[in-house]
C-alpha cells in the first residue's frame, strides 16, 4: 500500500537547526500557543454565558466579571495569533510536504480562517469597546466571535488529521478536485476537535479563578466569588473532558492505543503523569474554594494543569511521529546550523515571554466597567 502513494519531497533547503531542536520548539512553543488559545476561546463562552446570567438574575457580580472579561479577550486573542506563528513555521519547516499536501485538498475551508478570524477579532473589540451601549445583544456577540473560533479549530483539527494519512490523499483529490474537502469521515476528528474545545473552556475557568485571586485583597467577597465561579467551570469542563479523552483514546488504531499502554515508555508514562497531574490539579482546586487562604492551592492547582497541558502536547507529537512513521525519515535532512540566528531567536523569544507576562499581570488588574 505504501509503495503506491507519492509524497512531495521535502524543502530542499537545509534545517537551520538539528532536528532535535526543532522537535523541541515545535513542541514547547505548541504548549504556548494552546494556552492563549484556551483563554481565547473558552473565555468567549464564559463571558458570553456570565453576561447572560448576569442579565437574568441582575446579579452585578457576573456583570463585572464579564466587563472585566471583555477587556481581557482581544489581548488574548493577539496572544494567540502571535504565540501561533512558532509553532506553524516549525510545523511547516519539519513536516511541509504532508502540511501543505492537506491543506491545499480542503484548500477553501483552510483559506476560511482568515476570514473567520477577522471576524471574531473585530467581534471581541466590539464586545469591549461597546460594552454599555449594546445591553441586551453584547453576549450575543461575543458568543458569536466565540463560536467562530470554535469553527477555525475544527478546521483545523480536520487539516492537521488528514495531513497525518497520506493514504487517503488521492481518494479524498481525485474525488473533489475544488478544495472543498473536510476530514469528517475519520472517526478521530470529532473526539480529537472535543478535546481542545472542552479542555479551552476548563483551561479559561482558570484564567477567571487568576483573576479572582488578583480581586480577593481588594474586594474579598468578590474576589471569592470569582474563585470559586471560574474554579467550576474548571472543574465542570475536566470531569467533560476525561470523558472526552476516554472516546479520543478509543477512536484511535489499536496500535496507536499500545503506545500509551505500555509498548511506547516515554508515551506511556508521560500519559500517566498527565492523568495524575489532571487529578491532582482538580483536588486542589476544588480545596481552594473554601479554604481561608486560598492563593496556595489554587497556584498549586494551577501549575498542576499547565504540566498536564505540556504533556498532553508531548503525547500529540508522539502521536503523530506515530501516524508518520512509515513515510517520514527525520535522517531525510540536510542540517546547516545558523549560530546567529538561533541565538536572535532565542533573546527575541524570552524578550517575549516577560513581555506577555508583564502585560498579563497588567490585564488582570483591570477595573470593570459598571454596565
Amino acid at each position: 500500500m505504501n509503495s503506491q502513494i507519492i509524497l512531495p519531497e521535502p524543502d530542499p533547503i537545509p534545517l537551520p537547526a538539528p532536528y532535535w531542536l526543532l522537535k523541541f520548539l515545535l513542541v514547547l512553543t505548541f504548549i504556548l500557543h494552546i494556552i492563549a488559545m484556551n483563554f481565547t476561546l473558552g473565555g468567549g463562552f464564559i463571558a458570553g454565558i456570565t453576561d447572560l446570567i448576569g442579565r437574568k438574575k441582575s446579579n452585578q457580580f457576573h456583570t463585572n466579571l464579564s466587563s472585566s472579561l471583555s477587556k481581557m479577550l482581544p489581548i488574548a486573542t493577539a496572544f494567540t495569533i502571535t504565540l501561533g506563528i512558532a509553532p506553524l513555521l516549525f510545523l511547516q519547516v519539519l513536516y511541509g510536504q504532508y502540511f501543505y499536501t492537506s491543506s491545499i485538498i480542503m484548500a477553501w475551508p483552510w483559506l476560511a480562517v482568515i476570514l473567520l478570524l477577522i471576524i471574531g477579532y473585530y467581534g471581541y473589540y466590539i464586545y469591549q469597546f461597546n460594552f454599555e451601549k449594546l445591553s441586551g445583544i453584547r453576549a450575543w456577540i461575543v458568543l458569536g466571535s466565540a463560536v467562530l473560533f470554535a469553527i477555525i479549530g475544527l478546521i483545523y483539527t480536520n487539516n492537521l488529521v488528514l495531513m497525518l494519512t497520506p493514504e487517503k490523499w488521492a481518494q479524498k483529490y481525485f474525488a473533489n478536485p475544488h478544495g472543498t474537502n473536510f476530514n469528517f469521515d475519520d472517526p478521530t476528528v470529532i473526539p480529537r476537535y472535543l478535546h481542545f474545545l472542552v479542555a479551552s473552556i476548563s483551561v479559561a475557568g482558570l484564567l477567571v479563578l487568576i483573576y479572582g485571586l488578583g480581586k480577593i485583597s481588594k474586594d474579598e467577597k468578590y474576589g471569592r466569588w470569582a474563585i470559586k465561579y471560574g474554579g467550576l467551570w474548571f472543574v465542570f469542563g475536566t470531569i467533560v473532558q476525561y470523558a472526552v479523552g476516554i472516546w479520543f483514546l478509543l477512536s484511535l488504531k489499536k496500535e496507536f492505543i499500545l503506545l500509551y499502554m505500555g509498548e511506547n515508555t516515554l508515551a506511556t508514562i508521560v500519559f500517566g503523569l498527565s492523568v495524575l497531574l489532571s487529578l491532582i490539579s482538580l483536588i486542589l482546586i476544588l480545596l481552594s474554594f473554601n479554604a481561608q487562604n486560598p492563593k496556595l492551592l489554587a497556584i498549586g492547582g494551577i501549575v498542576a494543569l499547565f504540566l498536564t497541558i505540556a504533556g498532553m502536547s508531548i503525547m500529540r507529537d508522539i502521536l503523530r511521529h506515530a501516524y508518520l512513521e512509515n513515510y517520514f525519515k527525520p535522517e531525510q535532512f540536510d542540517v546547516q546550523l545558523q549560530l546567529s540566528v538561533l541565538i536572535v531567536f532565542a533573546v527575541v523569544f524570552i524578550a517575549g515571554l516577560v513581555t506577555v507576562g508583564y502585560m498579563l499581570s497588567k490585564v488582570l488588574k483591570l477595573k470593570p466597567t459598571t454596565a
